[in-house]
């Protein structure tokens, strides 16, 4: 395989593993916008590596399926670009966890491991679910024959935009852990993201993640404010109506006495 494919798919496999934390530095420019997926890259200070953020919506999706896929690490091999295994290392807490996972590189790159910290949050107002991911150190040994990453930060970000819509951000800021120079791996940073989106719009909607329940993830309630609404309109207008009947009548006999 040539060596500039086989940084490619370097390059996406890391991107699976770490894909929401907001990187501060220079503006976000749009470097892919097609099916609906959106890709931008941005120079982060004193780094040699762009950060990256994709985004993109998905249809009939609850924030549950969409919490689901992306805890469900060991289903990473199924479409997450060289993802030899994946697997929770430690659970913290029901909202943090250590995982490990193992890429599986093409010769001549290096296979890559990491043992990152993921961490849930939700958002009691607006019901927005964030997740973001930290390379971790000296926490779990090297493993023989894996480059482990110890640079990475990035996360995912799930917003309730109502009427079963949901807006899908991911964004990351990687340092590969290899000699490639800072510019190629950028170069790569555009067409990857927009595979790895487009793969997660179709594993999200798969059977195993639907009518899911996830105990820290909570629905935005619009559905069931529209229902109530809905069926509360027709007795409210009634309502209206007989307390409007006696008034009518008064303002008639007032009138037959003047």
């Amino acid at each position: 395989m040539p060596f500039s494919c086989a940084r490619k798919m370097l390059i996406c496999s890391l991107i699976f593993c770490f894909t929401g934390q907001s990187f501060a530095d220079g503006p976000w420019k749009l470097r892919k916008d097609k099916h609906n997926i959106q890709v931008y890259t941005k120079d982060v200070e004193g780094s040699s590596y762009n950060a990256v953020k994709t985004t993109t919506f998905v249809e009939g999706v609850s924030l549950s399926a969409a919490v689901a896929l992306i805890t469900d690490v060991e289903s990473c091999t199924e479409w997450a670009p060289n993802c030899a295994k994946s697997y929770v290392y430690k659970e913290i807490s029901e909202t943090e966890s250590l995982v490990y996972t193992d890429n599986d590189m093409p010769f001549p790159v290096s296979d890559r491991d990491v043992l990152s910290r993921v961490a849930w949050h939700q958002d009691p107002q607006t019901y927005e679910v964030t997740m973001t991911s930290q390379a971790t150190v000296d926490i779990l040994a090297p493993v023989k024959g894996k480059l482990r990453l110890t640079e990475a930060n990035a996360g995912w970000t799930f917003t309730p935009l109502g009427h079963g819509k949901i807006m899908v951000t991911n964004q990351a800021h990687i340092n590969p852990g290899s000699s490639l120079p800072g510019w190629v791996t950028n170069m790569l940073l555009v067409s990857t993201p927009y595979e790895t989106m487009k793969a997660f719009t179709k594993q999200v909607k798969k059977p195993k993640y639907q009518n899911v329940s996830i105990s820290f993830i909570h629905e935005k309630p619009e559905k069931v404010a529209e229902t109530i609404e809905s069926a509360e309109a027709p007795l409210a207008e009634k309502a209206k109506a007989q307390q409007q009947e006696p008034r009518d009548a008064s303002n008639k006999k007032t009138e037959i006495q003047l």
